[in-house]
């Protein structure tokens, strides 16, 4: 079913109005006609809304069902990704926002070879990542839509975890003593995941954020690539919250047997 997220404030009288990239989506791809239905998702609730008018700018749903479902974790993961070559971010953020990570930080590092001379096409970089943020979103059942946070350098981002209450993990492949698992017995609710790109971190980069706590772990034996490392990292991180753990059958049952709420007029 087609989910389209908008602001609480977007409902006006059980009714919301769907315009822009989602409107033309739904008519030219989907061919959306009266009766259909399509999932509104807002910052607080989320919705089944039957389509009543297709119109030439815009299409007109009335809410139906609330419907009673939480499909995000209770811990939050913000990824730190070395901006890579060619469109690996991409894939970087579609796969990460598909696990339950909530923000991203690009990051420009001293061996960081995508440079950004203009501020416009920083902007256009952007802008691609947060739709690729959003369609993962959608695709995966999220009940939000994941921020991709503008550019960073390692030393902007050194002085922004100094104010986090945060466990900071930082992969590195020069690392071969301390492991992820051992560090994840210190439970937190907020992680940063801090990748390099492809040719991996500066010494000096990974001595700055060992200065401010950061835990510098290995992911095994083997070199996992950038677009690797990053997603690897946050399934473990889930796992060990037990967030990629499904409720139990009896639960199951329950909440099928109660899935929707009617909508009062």
């Amino acid at each position: 079913m087609f989910r389209y997220f908008c602001a609480d404030n977007n409902i006006i009288n059980n009714t919301v109005t769907v315009e822009g990239g989602d409107e033309k989506h739904l008519k030219t791809i989907l061919r959306a006609q009266p009766g259909d239905k399509i999932s509104v998702v807002t910052e607080s609730k989320e919705y089944i809304a039957e389509i009543k008018g297709v119109n030439k700018e815009n299409i007109i749903c009335t809410l139906i069902e609330e419907v009673m479902s939480n499909n995000e974790t209770k811990i939050n993961i913000t990824l730190c990704q070395g901006i890579p070559k060619q469109t690996k971010m991409e894939t970087i953020i579609q796969q990460n926002v598909e696990l339950g990570v909530k923000s991203f930080i690009p990051l420009i590092t001293e061996r960081t070879v995508v440079k950004f001379n203009q501020k416009d096409r920083e902007q256009k970089k952007l802008n691609r990542w947060q739709k690729i943020a959003r369609e993962s979103a959608k695709q995966s059942k999220r009940n939000i839509i994941p921020v991709v946070e503008p550019i960073m350098t390692v030393k902007e981002l050194v002085e922004k975890l100094k104010d986090e209450d945060a466990l900071v993990l930082v992969p590195y492949e020069l690392e071969d003593v301390k492991l992820l698992k051992d560090v994840l017995f210190e439970s937190s609710d907020n992680y940063y995941i801090v990748i390099g790109p492809e040719g991996g971190f500066d010494i000096k980069e990974i001595q700055m954020l060992q200065e401010i706590g950061a835990h510098i772990v290995t992911l095994g034996k083997r070199i996992l690539r950038t677009e690797t490392a990053g997603v690897v990292t946050a399934a473990v991180v889930l796992y060990a919250c037990n967030e990629m753990i499904p409720p139990p059958s009896d639960r199951i049952q329950t909440l099928s047997d109660n899935t929707f709420r009617p909508i009062l007029p």
